[in-house]
């Protein structure tokens, strides 16, 4: 197989970050300034102790099928992709992680916003990370760090959840580590440029409502002699261009031979690595600007992704129009008639259709003039309704380690109703206990503890969300929705919550007064999928742990609201208060069961995301956190502002 296309320099991908020659000055910048640093690595998995494999060079970018450079082994062993399979063996392109250092002497802080190309980081292996890098700083510098790491929620990086491995964990967490020292240290004086807009090129909704978030923001920050520090990019969609394709088997054939994959097993489905359009925005931006790109994803929960999407070749004859509908005669990746295909072209158009966006922004950019900057953050604790999250936060004594993320997560026994606070929630103190109705061991604790961090940068609000966040927890529902809710549904009546019976709790937007409004996914930790309590489904256990058909029996008898599923705010309630579960009578433990163990056991038909959505209540208590951050406790739910236009409802007069 050919590679064409160069890997980029050894020093950028060696065991060094990627920096300018430059320290921090002695003196405050001038009016209008801060001093800005960055720097980025990569983290992808080393052989023979170093990337010299890279130098075989990735696939060109036109090649739509090549997974990449085949590799037999890593140094530390088998390495899963993150919602892929057990083994990866080809690397299309870079996964890297870069550091965005931004200090106003006049505040106490200084921020370093780390993004990362990886599945997630949870908050408590985010710690690790921020005291390695704490610890390679004077201690001066070091204690005015807050640092922030978020990932893009790349599904084809190395798995940094459910199947860990834990040694080249370590050696990311040291190589995040050092690029953060080095942004740090790189930092020069620098004015910011702001941007925003809206782009939809790529986008789908996975889930009714048909709700998503289209707003796309940029910063940039350039140094004084004119050079470009970093550019940043913040906009809401999965990186899954290829999530479930696989490539041709005449393309990997010759491969298969070298790595030892025979029949079957020759198969490049979900065992390469890529960074997904976020690596191809990186790229078409540092050859039109140089310095560092940061992606960061935000509102793509309940579920925003390229799936499902229309992508074409843009051109003069066939225009991004409302970027949804292609036109007439429009071809689809790598020439398919297909405007859905799945393949590392359909990746790339997405990528550079982003890129162009965000260069047409960058191009009419207002510079800040008034950069002050401050950090706050507002943790709060959570009810952990998944019992599965409680089974994989198990610590094995023989490793020291659970079977979610890298490093052991504290839990917390709080009061279910009041207050929960540090003076009402005690640790767990990692104690397990055995269940007895499934024999499985799971924590003793029932509350996590997770965050929300808000920076400011003069106009410009990011709030740091901790999960995989709907569009209308942050725009808002669309102003019509109240109206005409029939323009946000496309799945069968009854699958989900519909018009008046679909609330939310506020939206993020509403509670902030910024001119620019950044919301951040996967930005301080990964609880999962925010899921509003009005449409929250808990599979009903009793086909599985009982008898088929007997939870079409409960609901025929009134007894549970759906044929497979208990309603979410039913279960909050009997949870909260177990004495109502009295009507229920000798059905009540089946009830009771399905809330405990439905989410771990199964999903209700057309709810995927409350099998990885932590509980409940994290959609209130997120917005509960933001509204703390910013003093507005505003709960209006519909965005008079927003009109939520997707492929189903597009703008009046709007044509392909």
């Amino acid at each position: 197989m050919r590679h064409s296309r160069p890997g980029l320099t050894l020093a950028a991908l060696g065991m060094f970050v990627s920096i300018g020659a430059h320290s921090a000055p002695s003196s405050p910048p001038g009016q209008g300034t801060l001093l800005v640093g960055a720097a980025s690595t990569t983290v992808l998995p080393l052989v023979n102790g170093s990337y010299d494999y890279l130098k075989a060079g990735f696939p060109s970018r036109k090649d739509a099928y090549d997974p990449g450079i085949p590799v037999a082994k890593w140094d530390d062993g088998r390495i899963a992709v993150g919602n892929g399979e057990r083994d990866s063996y080809w690397v299309r392109d870079d996964i890297r992680a870069a550091a965005l250092a931004i200090d106003d002497p006049r505040s106490t802080d200084i921020v370093v916003i780390v993004a990362t190309d990886l599945y997630m980081v949870f908050r408590n292996d985010g710690e690790e990370i921020r005291a390695r890098a704490t610890a390679l700083l004077p201690p001066g510098q070091a204690k005015k760090l807050k640092i922030i790491v978020s990932a893009t929620h790349n599904h084809h990086g190395p798995d940094t959840a459910f199947d860990v491995n834990h040694a080249w964990y370590d050696h990311m967490v040291k190589q995040v580590a050092t690029t953060v020292a080095a942004a740090v240290k790189n930092r020069r004086p620098a004015r910011l440029h702001v941007a925003a807009g809206e782009h939809w090129f790529g986008m789908n909704d996975g889930t009714d409502p048909q709700i998503f978030d289209p707003r796309l923001n940029v910063l940039q920050a350039i140094d004084t002699q004119g050079r470009v520090i970093a550019t940043t990019v913040q906009w809401n969609n999965h990186p899954e261009g290829t999530l479930g394709w696989a490539p041709p088997l005449d393309e990997i054939a010759g491969d298969c031979v070298k790595l030892g994959l025979t029949g079957a097993n020759c198969n490049a489905e979900g065992r390469y690595f890529t960074a997904d359009f976020p690596g191809i925005l990186r790229e078409d931006l540092n050859a039109r600007y140089g310095g560092e790109v940061l992606y960061l994803n935000g509102a793509l929960g309940v579920l925003i992704g390229p799936g499902g999407a229309q992508v074409w070749e843009v051109d003069q004859a066939h225009p991004l129009g409302n970027q949804m509908i292609a036109p007439a005669g429009a071809i689809g990746p790598a020439g398919d008639s297909n405007l859905k295909v799945k393949n590392f072209r359909r990746t790339e158009m997405i990528g550079e259709q982003l890129a162009l966006a965000a260069m047409r922004l960058l191009d009419n950019a207002q510079k800040i003039e008034a950069p002050r900057v401050s950090y706050a953050v507002q943790p709060f604790y959570t009810y952990l309704s998944n019992f599965g999250f409680r089974v994989l936060l198990v610590v094995d004594p023989a490793t020291g380690r659970g079977s979610l993320g890298h490093n052991p997560v504290p839990l917390y026994n709080c009061p279910l109703t009041g207050p929960k606070t540090a003076a009402t929630c005690k640790s767990d103190g990692f104690a397990t206990a055995t269940d007895p109705n499934l024999g499985t061991d799971f924590r003793v604790g029932d509350h996590l503890l997770s965050a929300v961090e808000y920076v400011r940068i003069g106009p410009v609000g990011m709030m740091f969300l901790p999960g995989e966040v709907p569009g209308e927890l942050t725009v808002g529902l669309p102003s019509g929705f109240r109206a005409t809710p029939q323009n946000w549904y496309e799945e069968p009546p009854g699958t989900h919550a519909f018009g008046a019976d679909y609330k939310v709790p506020g939206y993020a937007a509403r509670r902030m007064a910024d001119r620019y409004e950044w919301m951040i996914g996967l930005g301080s930790d990964q609880i999962g999928y925010f899921v509003p309590l009005s449409n929250y489904r808990v599979l009903c256990v009793g086909d599985v742990l009982v008898t088929q058909g007997t939870c079409a029996a409960l609901h025929a008898g009134g007894l549970i609201e759906y044929p497979d599923a208990v309603a979410g705010a039913t279960c909050k309630r009997i949870t909260e208060d177990p004495s109502q579960l009295a009507p229920y009578g000798p059905y009540a433990p089946l009830i009771a069961g399905s809330c405990r163990y439905g989410q771990a056991l199964g999903e209700a038909k057309g709810h995927y995301e409350e099998t990885n959505s932590a509980g409940w209540d994290i959609a209130q208590d997120m917005l509960n956190a933001v509204g703390a951050l910013t003093g507005n406790l505003d709960a209006t739910e519909v965005n008079p502002a927003f009109p939520g236009w997707w492929e189903g409802y597009l703008p009046p007069g709007s044509l392909p």
